[in-house]
């Protein structure tokens, strides 16, 4: 696009470009922080609507399982019509026979449905567990995708600083090569390194564009720009790592989970054993009885109706069933040892979390220090640089490669303040301890 009598350079244009995108979008892609992001996910992500689901279906296993230890009442009935003749003798039937009955059933002694509903209560709580697990990882999901679009911010920006710079030494250069100060190929290297800055650029634009359409799939908004402030980073408390690794074997979620696998593979073995011991059930019954009608030799039978009331129990004592019941106890030792060992696991998995991201707080955060540090010396340098070259005791190469450490140095202070802050939440998510409180804070050290 040319305008008569508008000069834009490229850096201009791009930037115009831009804004006129952002003017462009949609007035309710309301830009959100963390926390906001994160409550609009809740409502959005259909990983945590799944989980709800399932806490949903898993609590109706109690009342399930609680209908086998409450009487069973049922209503039988029946009729049959019969008409019968013989050829060879002059001999007709005919009868109709019908019957119905109330029947009430009371289990006494079933000490299997006994396990089985206090299993059922196990489950609601591993369901209820699986559920905060799932928040707890929607948490991580919203913020390891929130921050990938404010690290690609500030990549984009670096990039575009890059350009401006690079736009300011191709200009310079040109002014001394005119004054017979530079050479061509000096221009030639700026204008190199230039071209590559612009390509990284768009790089970085497409890196960016594709973060927030992940972040919008997850969430259905826009993330809020960095505010540039520069987050007060702060050491893990307790500072010993061995006290998070063992508060995490302790609370961390996954634990939790395998400790309740555990305790109901124990129940499975009592249960299964309960197929060895009898069975009593308290049983009542009310029915009807007719036989109505019926013809021999002409001669009409009477009606024959009757009531009937039996209130008795019901003893059943398991002899030889196959040795299947056998079979099934030791298939539960065997399950047992297996979530024996999946609780370790899971200890063990837990602790190396809580290490791996302590570790990754406390050295993060020597190195965001170490780097910010560098960059301000790296900036010095590019001054110094500059000014040497512009006197002449500098080659261009030099101010070229002074520039380039500084947007390194740039964006590697910017991953690394993003790793600080999913670090610390992966921490707190290793122990058990990410909620909403935690999340909300590290929101307000962006906002």
């Amino acid at each position: 696009m040319r305008i008569p009598g508008l000069h834009l350079d490229p850096i201009t244009l791009l930037t115009f470009l831009c804004g006129l995108s952002l003017a462009c979008c949609p007035a309710n892609a309301a830009a959100e922080d963390l926390y906001q992001l994160y409550q609009k996910a809740l409502t959005h992500d259909m990983k945590f609507a799944a989980a709800q689901a399932q806490q949903l279906a898993t609590a109706e296993k109690e009342p399930q399982s609680r209908a086998d230890l409450l009487p069973d009442l049922s209503v039988t009935g029946g009729a049959a019509w019969v008409d019968a003749e013989d050829s060879s003798d002059y001999h007709r039937n005919r009868n109709n026979t019908n019957a119905y009955a109330v029947v009430l059933t009371q289990p006494l002694l079933r000490w299997q449905s006994v396990v089985a509903h206090d299993q059922s209560k196990l489950m609601i709580s591993a369901s209820e567990v699986q559920t905060e697990q799932a928040r707890q990882d929607l948490m991580l999901r919203v913020a390891r995708a929130y921050f990938d679009v404010l690290l690609n911010q500030e990549l984009l920006n670096t990039r575009t600083q890059q350009l401006q710079t690079l736009q300011e030494s191709q200009d310079r250069t040109r002014r001394l090569l005119a004054d017979g100060a530079s050479t061509h190929n000096a221009l030639e290297q700026v204008q190199a390194k230039y071209d590559q800055a612009f390509a990284e650029q768009i790089a970085a634009r497409g890196a960016l564009d594709i973060a927030t359409e992940a972040l919008t799939q997850l969430t259905a908004a826009q993330a809020r720009p960095w505010s540039g402030k520069e987050p007060p980073f702060s050491a893990p408390v307790p500072a010993a790592i061995g006290a998070w690794a063992t508060t995490a074997q302790q609370g961390n979620l996954a634990v939790q989970r395998a400790q309740i696998a555990q305790r109901l593979a124990e129940m499975d073995i009592d249960k299964e054993q309960a197929g060895h011991l009898p069975t009593l059930d308290l049983i009542a019954a009310h029915g009807r009885f007719a036989s109505v009608g019926g013809d021999v030799y002409d001669v009409t039978l009477p009606e024959n109706r009757y009531n009937q009331t039996v209130v008795g129990v019901k003893l059943s004592v398991p002899l030889y069933g196959g040795g299947r019941t056998s079979s099934r106890v030791r298939e539960a030792h065997a399950l047992q040892s297996k979530a024996l060992d999946e609780l370790e696991d899971a200890r063990r998995s837990a602790g190396l979390m809580a290490r791996q991201a302590y570790l990754q707080v406390t050295s993060g955060m020597s190195q965001y220090q170490a780097l910010k540090q560098a960059l301000k010396s790296s900036q010095v340098n590019l001054t110094s640089v500059t000014h040497g070259f512009e006197a002449g005791a500098r080659i261009n190469t030099e101010v070229l490669d002074a520039q380039q450490k500084v947007t390194d140095t740039q964006q590697r202070l910017a991953q690394q303040r993003y790793a600080i802050l999913l670090a610390q939440l992966n921490l707190l998510a290793s122990t058990g301890n990410l909620n909403d409180a935690r999340l909300r804070e590290v929101s307000r050290l962006l906002d």
